[in-house]
This record gives structure tokens, sequence and C-alpha cells, in this order.
């Protein structure tokens, strides 16, 4: 298990010559450097490196993206695009962080907090 520069675990590392084709369901983090052509489930944190390629949806915790996806991005927290991601797709979260030099084309929607009910 690697800790990466985003403070969390990451139990899963696909290199940057790999390749995949079809669906990938990891527990824990996960960290895509090579190309995926299909759709990602992880059940903590999801990272896309500057190399990264992904054709799919992904689905996680929170995500840090560096790389290229094309598909939508369901967070159930964060969702933290780093300076040279390319994003088209729509984004589900409750928090978003984008930087200089990103381009995202689609449509974010933002998830309120869950709240005690009040009495």
């Amino acid at each position: 298990m690697a800790n990466t520069k985003e403070g969390k675990h990451t139990d899963t590392i696909i290199g940057k010559e790999t390749v995949i084709s079809g669906s990938i369901k990891a527990k824990g983090g996960l960290r895509i450097d090579g190309h995926i052509g299909g759709n990602i489930t992880v059940s903590d944190t999801f990272s896309a490196g500057s190399s990264a390629q992904v054709k799919g949806d992904v689905r996680c915790r929170d995500a840090f993206i560096a790389g290229r996806i094309e598909g939508n991005v369901y967070a159930q927290g964060k969702v933290e695009m780093n300076s040279g991601a390319y994003l088209t797709g729509d984004i589900t979260c409750k928090g978003l962080v984008i930087q200089d030099n990103v381009f995202f084309e689609g449509r974010c929607s933002m998830k309120e907090k869950e709240q005690s009910p009040k009495k």
C-alpha cells in the first residue's frame, strides 16, 4: 500500500504502459497512470495521473484528476482537478476544486452534506 501526495492510501496502481479494456472494481484506493476503456468503481480514493486516459464512468469516494477522462465522475466527497486535467462528462460530488489550466466540459451537480433532522 502506497501513500499518495493527496495523503490517502493507494492499494492498487495501474502503470503508465498498461492498457485495460473492461470495467474495474477496486477495494481501497486506486491510481491510474495507464489507459482504461471501461467503468471504474473504487471504494476509496481514485487518482488519475497526468498520463492517465479513461473512457468510462468513475464512481469513488474522492477523486484527484490530472489526466484525461471521457465519462461521468460520481464522488461521495470531493473532486479535485489538477493543472493539465481534461474531463468531458458530468460531475456529481459534494465539493469541487478546479485549478488553472484544466479543461472541463459538462455539468456539475453538488450534493449537500446530509443534515440531521430538525426537532
